[in-house]
């Protein structure tokens, strides 16, 4: 490998970085040739060299996390990504981004290797004043609904229930590929059940105008929560614009818990009761109002949809998607399928070199109260 990359990360070379937020950083990588097999040569090594390097072409690329470097070391940091990972791996859902590996680099550096989208945030692709269809937004929603739904049923291997809460369901943790799938992401500050990484009492995990009203009053929290927070989502993507604002923390939690909700028929022509009803449904402050389940509420915005007559193109949203991509990931739309990019020497001379010429990630502001070290045990 290249002394001027960036290096490996357990079994993984790193080849580009692809995004930085919080607490973590992620990179495009793919799965590191053996030692043995770099420095093989002449008969009968050669073979072996050539098909070691075409078994890794046949594996796709991946999206490796890691803790960021001045975080790297502390424990607690590394107890929550391998509590991410845990979690993660027990959903099943084409609408969740799976965990495919975890463990320690160099150092003990802790890492997850995850299936690599090639796509854009909920967030990105809804900037303003970019708006998106209404059968669309509709049908994207659902789906982050779907893979909501299965990680809060994920059971251990005895079958119990993990009462996975996400706890930070925003646009930002809704990615969209350019095959115009959604998939829910980061479950860095789910809660469930064994997890080794508490949140302190009365500490409040999330982005503050996406919390539940339960969240905002540091409340016990169950499913229903997570559902208010794609709610809110919802409403934004439909009406173009943010739900609940303000100047200060205390500003944007007061209209959490108190400012009323426009209905979504008044603010976007074409959107009817229908859809209004099932969003307003979400966004119940009393939680036993709200739809149960995510499942309840994906298939009220799909039933609405139809009833209203909103079509959905998924390749009207890829075709989208594929125009805002990051660059790191514009080589890969091309040979995207599901389980992701398939490596091929091009894509690799191509990230390479974005290496090389200095592209790197975006920084994620992450929006979220003042964060406070979870406890352990």
């Amino acid at each position: 490998m290249d002394s001027s990359g960036l290096g490996t990360v357990g079994p993984y070379e790193l080849l580009v970085q692809l995004a930085v937020g919080g607490m973590a950083e992620v990179f495009i990588a793919r799965r590191a040739r053996a030692a043995g097999v770099e420095g093989a040569g002449g008969g009968s090594g050669e073979n072996a060299k050539a098909s070691a390097e075409a078994e890794i072409e046949r594996e796709p690329l991946v999206a490796v996390k890691r803790i960021r470097a001045d975080l790297r070391y502390e424990s607690v940091y590394a107890a929550m990504l391998f509590d991410e990972a845990g979690i993660a791996s027990r959903v099943v859902s084409p609408n969740f981004v799976p965990v495919l590996d975890c463990g320690l680099g160099e150092g003990g550096a802790p890492y997850i290797a995850m299936e690599l989208v090639v796509g854009v945030t909920l967030k990105h692709l809804t900037r303003p004043p970019e708006t998106i269809g209404v059968g669309d937004a509709l049908y994207l929603i659902a789906q982050a609904a779907e893979g909501l739904h299965a990680a809060h049923e994920a059971r251990d291997s005895s079958g119990e229930l993990l009462q996975v809460i996400h706890r930070d369901i925003s646009p930002s943790n809704v990615l969209v590929g350019v095959d115009g799938r959604a998939s829910i992401c980061d479950l860095g500050l789910a809660y469930a059940l064994r997890r080794t990484t508490r949140t302190k009492t009365g500490t409040v995990k999330g982005k503050l105008s996406y919390l539940s009203p339960e969240q905002a009053h540091a409340r016990p929290l169950d499913r229903r929560s997570d559902v208010f927070s794609l709610g809110v989502v919802a409403w934004e993507v439909l009406a173009g614009r943010r739900l609940f604002v303000g100047s200060s923390m205390l500003s944007i939690l007061h209209a959490v818990l108190e400012r009323e909700v426009p209905p979504l028929s008044s603010e976007r022509e074409g959107v009817g009761q229908a859809v209004t009803a099932a969003v307003a449904r979400a966004l119940e402050r009393d939680r036993d109002a709200r739809w149960p389940t995510a499942a309840d509420f994906a298939r009220a915005l799909r039933d609405a949809a139809e009833r209203e007559g909103h079509a959905a193109s998924r390749g009207v949203i890829g075709a989208r998607v594929a125009e805002i991509l990051p660059v790191p990931l514009r080589p890969l739309a091309p040979s995207y399928a599901p389980g992701g990019p398939l490596v091929t020497p091009e894509i690799i001379a191509a990230l390479r070199s974005m290496h090389e010429a200095g592209v790197v990630g975006e920084r994620e502001p992450s929006g979220m109260l003042a964060r406070r070290r979870p406890s352990q045990g």
